[in-house]
């Protein structure tokens, strides 16, 4: 009797952490992005060099509605995430820079398997989504700790080291945001042929599977 009391709430809290991890985006989003850029801050409110945002009551409007103040720190760190995370995949976006450029001079083609393995990801990945709940998890966990990892290392950075030079903190963000957005427009490009072609394997795979 204890085991057959056990098996439905395990399967029940099973079925829990699937439902929250195939909600991957907003989970991502949450302990990727907002965490990371609350913690930055966080560092910068203790620094004292962000004045501006200690009291977000004095918002037009916040006083009546305090949610308003509550969704612009979380907009806020939101955003602030992202450039964190992109800080942190900086150093890997210059590496693919040097080698496309090195590719190009030696003329030589994307390896092809590379792509077949992530289309095949892809379509699995719809197909079989309880397979995937572990390593979409770790992914999460991995994102939030490069998030963290970043916040840090800028925070002091930033609100210790740099805090009287902020042209240069918003030249250096801004040049780190461009590379990441041409490699992110390539990733867009690169993912659509991807989908597209997951689509396709999936569609051909549909008759004989019905057979």
């Amino acid at each position: 009797m204890e085991q057959g009391d056990s098996m439905p709430e395990e399967s029940s809290w099973t079925r829990l952490l699937a439902d929250l991890v195939r909600g991957f985006i907003l989970l991502r989003d949450l302990f990727g992005y907002v965490l990371p850029g609350a913690f930055f801050l966080l560092i910068g409110a203790q620094s004292g060099h962000l004045s501006s945002f200690a009291d977000l009551s004095k918002i037009p409007g916040a006083e009546s509605h305090p949610w308003m103040a509550v969704f612009l720190l979380l907009l806020l760190s939101y955003v602030l995430g992202h450039f964190l995370v992109v800080t942190f995949y900086f150093i890997p976006d210059v590496i693919d820079l040097i080698k496309m450029v090195v590719r190009k001079w030696r003329r030589k083609e994307a390896d092809a398997n590379k792509a077949k393995h992530k289309s095949d990801y892809l379509r699995y990945h719809e197909e079989y989504p309880d397979i995937f709940i572990e390593y979409d998890r770790q992914s999460i966990i991995a994102l939030l700790r490069q998030g963290l990892a970043a916040s840090l290392l800028l925070g002091l950075l930033v609100f210790y080291g740099l805090y009287s030079h902020p042209l240069r903190v918003m030249a250096a963000a801004g040049v780190i945001m461009l590379i990441n957005t041409y490699f992110g427009s390539r990733h867009i490009k690169e993912l659509k042929k991807l989908t597209l072609k997951a689509a396709e394997d999936a569609a051909k795979a549909k008759p004989s599977e019905s057979k």
